[in-house]
């Protein structure tokens, strides 16, 4: 069985991932789901909200020109 693993999710978004779970009908699944069904998830929940800030990543992080953090 694929898995998809995450690592080092923030505090925040892990307790809102764990209280959807729980919200489930029947509760969290027992079962974790296959890498095409979490993709799936990805494109619903995740992927379709809109895009809010329309900076590049190195703007975002705090790169100046010359490739350091400002």
């Amino acid at each position: 069985m694929n898995t998809l693993v995450l690592r080092h999710v923030p505090g925040g978004l892990y307790r809102r991932l764990k209280a959807v779970a729980a919200g489930l009908p029947g509760g969290p699944p027992t079962q974790r789901p296959n890498a095409e069904e979490t993709r799936r998830w990805l494109e619903q929940q995740v992927w379709a909200l809109p895009l809010l800030d329309h900076r590049q990543a190195d703007e975002i992080l705090g790169y100046g020109d010359d490739g350091l953090c400002s």
